[in-house]
């Protein structure tokens, strides 16, 4: 006789977030042309589907429209509203999916061999992987690594500038975004920035440069200077990290133990992976700094976002 339990596995098909992101923007800024763009995020609908919901308000009614996507199919799905026999098309904020511990080790052991591989060609080329990830070190290996899968991203065009002092990280990061959105033209000085222009002041019997600027001082840097809304957050999704870019909002990204600010000016995905593409403003002194910086989300040091809307 044979086992009286037979455990059937089936391997899940791998969704498409960044496609069905992208998407979702694109149909709701076809649709709805004059409307504003509040957020765009993967969730869960109609249970257990996942998809892509874009959420798009009308500037003259305030109305707001929601544009969904599948994540499998890529096809977009009708907005249906809950009757007293239908539930409609309600959503489940940023729920996984979960298959199984046995699928979970699997992604784990995949992980390692493309860690291994990855490794194994840096070193084949003399490249030190406890350095930054450069985009000159990642041509060197990108030939030699076994794992060739497509990916999908975006990075906004924002250039690297190096930090004058120890504790100017944040008015370089705000320098960059100044320049991107020629806000103010031409941009301040790092010095200039750091000094507050009337935003804030420092404490005159204190030792000078002895700390750097805080989360909240970026914040009110964006209401006043920029006009734009300053959103201090440690959510670290990656649906919110390519929500942000896909509709050209570049971030801070900040990690702590000591504080340190970034600007993430991209993403990419690959291998089920989210990499964020971070302009670092160090090493100090540095022209540039370090630009075009590759990090995974997952395991990374970032702690804080800041989003600019």
């Amino acid at each position: 006789m044979g086992p009286s339990l037979y455990d059937i596995v089936f391997d899940p098909e791998p969704y498409k977030a960044a496609e069905a992101m992208k998407k979702s923007i694109e149909i709701a800024k076809s649709e709805y042309s004059d409307g504003k763009i509040k957020s765009t995020n993967l969730v869960v609908y109609n249970y257990p589907s996942v998809g892509a919901m874009t959420v798009v308000k009308d500037k003259t009614t305030g109305v707001e429209h929601r544009i969904f996507v599948d994540a499998y199919s890529l096809n977009e799905v009708e907005d249906k509203t809950a009757t007293e026999t239908e539930p409609g098309i309600w959503s489940l904020y940023d729920k996984i999916l979960t298959y199984g511990k046995e699928n979970n080790l699997k992604e784990w052991q995949k992980s390692d061999e493309i860690t291994k591989s990855i490794e194994q060609a840096a070193a084949n080329k003399g490249v030190n992987i406890n350095a930054a990830v450069t985009e000159e070190n990642i041509t060197k290996i990108s030939d030699d690594v076994v794992v060739r899968s497509s990916f999908t991203g975006k990075i906004l065009d924002i250039n690297g500038i190096g930090q004058e002092r120890s504790v100017f990280c944040g008015p370089a990061c705000i320098r960059m975004l100044c320049v991107y959105y020629h806000n103010p033209d031409p941009a301040p000085s790092q010095e200039t920035i750091y000094m507050g222009e009337g935003l804030w002041t420092w404490d005159p019997d204190s030792t000078p440069y002895s700390s750097g600027l805080t989360s909240n001082d970026i914040v009110e840097w964006a209401e006043e200077k920029w006009g734009k809304t300053g959103t201090i957050t440690n959510r670290l999704f990656n649906s919110d990290a390519i929500s942000e870019i896909e509709n050209e909002r570049p971030f801070f990204s900040m990690t702590t133990n000591p504080n340190h600010f970034r600007i993430c000016k991209g993403y990419i995905t690959q291998n089920g992976y989210t990499y964020l593409r971070l302009n670092d403003p160090e090493p100090v002194g540095s022209t540039y700094g370090t630009p075009g910086l590759l990090e995974r989300t997952y395991g990374s040091s970032e702690s804080v976002r800041i989003y600019i809307s």
